[in-house]
């Protein structure tokens, strides 16, 4: 007589659940949580890099704001001085630039005359000031966004 004997399969040991490819009760909800974790990372970032872009860029725009109020600043000057020097006048005007690549801005320009006496020798001399913006009236009350102005004085013998 034969015996046969039938083998039954054993359960599964505890903790080999993970190892055949299923989670273990302790793992549920990981990625989940992994997957978010990252999304709050990357969105921070994204703002973060916005935000630098922006400020960069506003930088940008102020900066060339200020070479332009520069140059329109150092035009008064120049008219200035040829007012002084070769009209020998001392007048004060408002320049505009229309236009120009300078046709936001505005200058004011202002003289006043004085002499001095250098060993026995009267000079006569003019100071000219320019002061130019963006926003005229020169200088703005009550300036608003990239508001720019720029002054130059220079003082000249004729």
């Amino acid at each position: 007589m034969c015996l046969e004997r039938k083998l039954k399969p054993h359960p599964p040991l505890q903790g080999t659940r993970a190892l055949q490819g299923g989670m273990g009760p302790h793992s549920r909800g990981f990625t989940l949580v992994s997957a978010i974790f990252l999304v709050v990372i990357l969105a921070a970032l994204g703002a973060f890099i916005i935000s630098v872009v922006r400020t960069t860029a506003s930088s940008q725009n102020l900066d060339l704001l200020g070479q332009r109020a520069y140059q329109a600043a150092q035009a008064g000057i120049e008219w200035g001085a040829f007012q002084s020097l070769r009209n020998n006048t001392c007048t004060g005007t408002t320049l505009t630039f229309v236009g120009t690549t300078l046709a936001d801005f505005s200058t004011t320009v202002t003289c006043s005359s004085s002499s001095a006496d250098e060993l026995g020798t009267t000079i006569n001399l003019d100071t000219i000031v320019a002061l130019a913006c963006n926003q005229p009236p020169c200088p703005a009350a009550s300036p608003g966004d990239n508001y720019v102005e720029r002054q130059l004085t220079v003082t000249v013998n004729r």
